[in-house]
């Protein structure tokens, strides 16, 4: 087997989201070229989602933590609607242990083939001196090895370059087992291929698919946990928080904090910093439709855009900016709060104000999605 190994052409990019920007990079490797958001966009997964874990059984039964709250609703799998799109066939593959998932990325390598892994950032170098924080969600590149110092090169979201990690970490990476089972990496890595055809809808076609499924996510989800139902929940929870935010809960290292406070900043988190762009993921999906406004692709060929289409785009942009806004002022609200009163910020905090804000960021959201809903494929 080759020793070292750097994958030819491969050029990583710093983005947002762990996700949207492995992909970028992979689609930039494979001929398709374009920004962040346009990959975002095009994967459809925005949407909006809030677990309330004190009125059910718990689906982070490992957790004390009450709420949930994320701005996607999907994640990378094999039937990715980017990759459809594009004309790429996305695989997955899943190891039983570690050192297989490793030979298997080795041979890959080899081939000239970068791959997304899904790690737990916990054994990340530059994420260790952080503390003991574990999320096996994250996704990273994994673009070279050398096996006689024993070291992996990867591409790691806003990280210039290539990040140095010891192969024996990165394996411990792929592998943790820190938190509930369905948020484990379980050695899962993704590769892509272009169709040997090359056949792919036009970019104005495809982008109407797009955006009809994200209108779907957030108009018609499966469950009422989601979508334009999901900030309804969040807006009937606000008011209750003085009782369900009273007490203590253990943080993520088991040491007992104030629930509200330990509360108001993973909400900070989920919402403005945790790879999301900022705003739920509302600012990359806006800047998505601001480059749609503009792309040259959707003003040419028997599939362009008509003028009514793009008017619907203008009238969509202040509605999601406005969200955006709102949403990361809902967030701050939250960090300013437990910054400034600590462990007394549940009795500081203004819960009427919140709720008012998010019933504003639902009132545009219903709006800026039926407003959306008007572009047929």
């Amino acid at each position: 087997m080759v020793k070292k190994y750097l994958v030819n052409d491969f050029i990583h990019r710093v983005g947002h989201h762990c996700e949207s920007s492995s992909m970028r990079d992979l689609f930039e490797f494979h001929g398709f070229p374009m920004s962040e958001p346009m990959a975002f966009g095009l994967d459809a997964t925005m949407g909006f989602g809030f677990f309330d874990t004190t009125n059910s059984v718990s689906l982070i039964p490992e957790s004390d933590i009450p709420f949930f709250l994320g701005g996607k609703q999907g994640t990378i799998e094999p039937n990715s609607l980017a990759c459809r799109l594009l004309g790429i066939t996305l695989r997955k593959q899943s190891f039983s242990s570690a050192d297989k998932a490793w030979e298997e990325s080795k041979r890959m390598l080899i081939q000239n083939q970068p791959l997304i892994l899904n790690v737990d950032l916990g054994y990340l170098p530059y994420f260790e001196e952080e503390g003991d924080i574990h999320f096996g969600g994250h996704a990273i590149i994994l673009a070279g090895y050398n096996e006689e110092t024993g070291i992996a090169y990867i591409g790691d979201t806003d990280h210039e370059g290539f990040q140095e990690i010891s192969i024996e970490k990165l394996k411990k990476a792929r592998s943790s087992e820190y938190g509930p089972k369905f948020m484990h990496p379980s050695n899962a890595q993704f590769s892509m291929v272009r169709r040997p055809d090359g056949k792919h809808p036009p970019l104005a076609a495809g982008v109407k698919v797009a955006v009809k499924k994200v209108v779907d996510n957030m108009l018609r989800p499966s469950i009422n946990s989601n979508g334009i139902q999901g900030i309804k929940l969040l807006a009937r929870s606000i008011p209750e928080w003085g009782v369900k935010l009273h007490g203590e809960s253990k943080d993520p290292t088991g040491k007992n904090v104030s629930r509200a406070r330990l509360m108001f900043e993973l909400l900070y988190g989920y919402i403005e910093t945790w790879g999301t762009g900022g705003a739920a993921f509302r600012t990359l999906y806006m800047q998505f439709l601001q480059e749609l406004l503009t792309h040259k692709e959707l003003r040419e060929g028997s599939k362009a855009w008509n003028n009514m289409e793009f008017k619907i785009l203008e009238d969509s942009l202040p509605l999601i900016s406005d969200s955006a806004k709102n949403w990361t002022m809902f967030a701050e609200t939250l960090k300013r709060s437990a910054d400034d009163y600590k462990d007394e910020c549940l009795n500081q905090i203004n819960l009427k104000d919140l709720h008012d804000l998010v019933l504003e960021i639902l009132i545009l959201e219903e709006k800026l999605f039926k407003n959306l809903a008007k572009i047929k494929i």
